[in-house]
């Protein structure tokens, strides 16, 4: 049989096609379907040999897949398919790593940056042509750069990226990483939980989030955080209790907070952290660049035929 790989959840919101990736599967002899409607997705699932997931995946759809030899998730995060579940059902979870590395470390760094210079502040009130300074939210509290100290919640590829960034700019730079025991990055040292949390005057989370994890920062995480202290999210909303996060930004315990992901996407109308003014937010796409753009295809499509071959379903 011809190997055919499975698009579950093609992505719909943005202008996005699947062709360098089908060009590519093609060449090697292999069937890619990016399915239209739930009609055709649910009747290609029993011939799937690969499926790719996008956004996310239902546990159950694993007892719906009866050739399937590994799922690809769709960029570098792995929660949208439970390990656990993929673990049960004997059927591997890959990613592809690497892609936006440079992007979401570079967007991070914007986002610090602009926390630390109050931007939001004070680009409105040129924009209103407001020119009395000491008017302006946050005029009193601009710092030198070169006197936070930077905290990374993940010490992966992007959260060293992260570091290193900060640390060519000056910055004292600490990070935290269960799953390491030196840090990747020199002059970054690593940091127990609570050190980090007690000692930051910048918080980035570039941790990685698994399905059913709940938050790391929640309201007794912003309560062990230094007063004052600000956070920057490129990871995923899930890391953030965002009631907690809210009130910590209302009531002066955080400076500040920019997030370019959230636990709901987009956030209800009537969220709160969308109407506080200390909040820099961004539609989930630091990721992106046509550099990235490109890369993510080409690995897909790598990662696709690596399951294929590993499996003996392509030679």
């Amino acid at each position: 049989m011809t190997p055919t790989v499975l698009v579950y959840d093609p992505i719909i919101e943005i202008p996005w096609d699947y062709e360098v990736e089908r060009d590519l599967l093609s060449r090697a002899g292999v069937r890619l379907v990016v399915p239209e409607n739930d009609v055709v997705r649910d009747a290609a699932l029993v011939e799937a040999d690969v499926v790719v997931v996008c956004s996310g995946m239902p546990d159950d759809v694993l007892g719906r897949l009866p050739r399937c030899v590994g799922i690809v998730c769709y960029g570098v995060g792995m929660n949208a398919v439970s390990s656990a579940a993929a673990a049960a059902a004997g059927v591997p979870v890959t990613n592809v790593p690497g892609f936006c590395t440079e992007e979401v470390a570079t967007h991070a760094l914007a986002l610090i940056l602009a926390l630390n210079r109050s931007l939001p502040s004070f680009a409105a009130a040129g924009r209103a042509g407001t020119w009395d300074l000491t008017s302006i939210q946050g005029f009193g509290e601009l710092r030198r750069l070169s006197t936070l100290r930077v905290g990374v919640v993940g010490m992966g590829r992007i959260g060293s990226a992260v570091a290193a960034a900060c640390v060519a700019l000056g910055c004292v730079v600490v990070g935290h990483d269960p799953n390491i025991t030196s840090s990747p990055v020199p002059s970054a040292d690593l940091v127990g939980w609570e050190e980090l949390l007690a000692t930051s005057d910048m918080l980035v989370l570039c941790a990685s989030l698994s399905t059913g994890e709940g938050p790391i920062l929640d309201a007794a995480a912003f309560e062990a955080m230094r007063h004052g202290a600000s956070i920057v999210n490129v990871a995923r909303g899930g890391l953030v209790d965002e009631g907690a996060l809210s009130e910590a930004l209302s009531s002066g315990r955080l400076a500040g907070a920019a997030l370019d992901v959230r636990a709901t996407e987009p956030p209800p109308y009537d969220d709160a952290i969308t109407k506080l003014p200390n909040v820099i937010l961004t539609p989930h796409m630091a990721a992106i660049s046509q550099q990235s753009d490109a890369e993510l295809h080409g690995g897909a499509a790598g990662r696709i035929l690596e399951l294929l071959r590993r499996s003996g379903r392509l030679s």
